[in-house]
């Protein structure tokens, strides 16, 4: 299932979104008060412990999920609180606000750890009622696609749709790329960006997560893009051992990984994306709740009453 499935369009809907109708008098105006992603970032922090996490991960690996990274947790957790939490799962284009009709994730994928090694990039599409191991065999059934052997994307037989889409406009002499960037941009506000490209676009993700702890550095705040209709960028840090008082006064140790995201908070407002990121807090210190389906899901209400 997917957000709005079955839902006909009507004026003033795009085709990845419906506008939403019901905004309070604050939320219609924010965004031409604000008309850019940079006027309207809001930058979050949180370090959870992951010490449960990294046994859930040891163990699973044994038999059910050979292959469980964080990476996969963290994106399970991000899709299970989009089906709790639909509101985060929106955007804003030419100062209007809507609700995206799909949950799609963005990574980059590196063809390999040395200096000539190129990127790649992937968005896998998920359900609303996807578990842990749906989000685990969705992510691979991207990545299977990109050949680590060579580090060139240009060199690549088997390039995904993703690396032969910026190949071609890569080709394009400079004054002609600037034209057809002006006419994707252009395209893009007002809803009739060609599918082709929209079906490969990683700036048109409803999230998008870099794992800065995978080459050894700590996590930073990753603008979102100002094409496109990304609203949340999230980084992940490199895992830290600590200690500490708890309650009793007493020293814990334990490991933590440090979180940190970028949102546009004319999506939704703050009180929204405080709801979604306790919500991942929760769900990667108990990461079993992610091995079943939702218990209930919500559906974004974007009509008047």
């Amino acid at each position: 299932m997917v957000p709005h499935e079955g839902r006909k369009k009507r004026w003033g809907d795009r085709y990845d979104g419906f506008l939403v109708r019901n905004l309070d008098p604050m939320s219609r105006l924010e965004p031409y008060f604000m008309p850019s992603k940079t006027d309207a970032w809001v930058l979050f922090e949180d370090r959870i412990d992951i010490t449960k996490l990294e046994a859930f991960i040891k163990e699973k690996r044994k038999n059910e999920l050979p292959t469980l990274t964080m990476y996969h947790v963290i994106f399970a957790a991000i899709v299970r609180t989009f089906s709790e939490v639909p509101e985060l799962n929106r955007f804003v284009v030419n100062s209007k606000v809507y609700s995206r009709n799909e949950i799609r994730g963005s990574m980059v994928v590196m063809k390999g750890m040395r200096r000539d090694s190129e990127r790649s990039m992937i968005s896998p599409r998920f359900h609303l009622e996807d578990t842990l191991p749906d989000v685990v065999r969705r992510i691979e059934e991207e990545t299977g696609q990109i050949d680590t052997t060579t580090s060139s994307v240009i060199d690549d037989p088997n390039k995904t749709k993703f690396d032969k889409a910026e190949t071609a406009l890569g080709m394009i002499p400079a004054w002609l790329l600037k034209i057809a960037m002006w006419f994707i941009k252009k395209t893009d506000k007002h809803g009739i960006l060609p599918k082709s490209l929209h079906k490969v676009s990683p700036f048109h993700s409803s999230f998008f997560i870099t794992n800065m702890g995978s080459i050894g550095l700590d996590s930073v705040y990753h603008h979102v893009y100002e094409f496109g209709t990304l609203s949340i960028f999230g980084a992940i840090g490199r895992k830290e051992n600590y200690c500490e008082l708890d309650e009793k006064g007493e020293v814990k140790r334990g490991v933590r990984m440090k979180l940190q995201f970028v949102v546009d908070e004319r999506a939704c407002d703050g009180y929204l994306y405080a709801l979604g990121f306790r919500r991942i807090r929760s769900l990667l210190l108990r990461p079993e709740q992610l091995m079943s389906p939702p218990e209930k899901i919500e559906f974004d209400k974007i009509d008047r009453k």
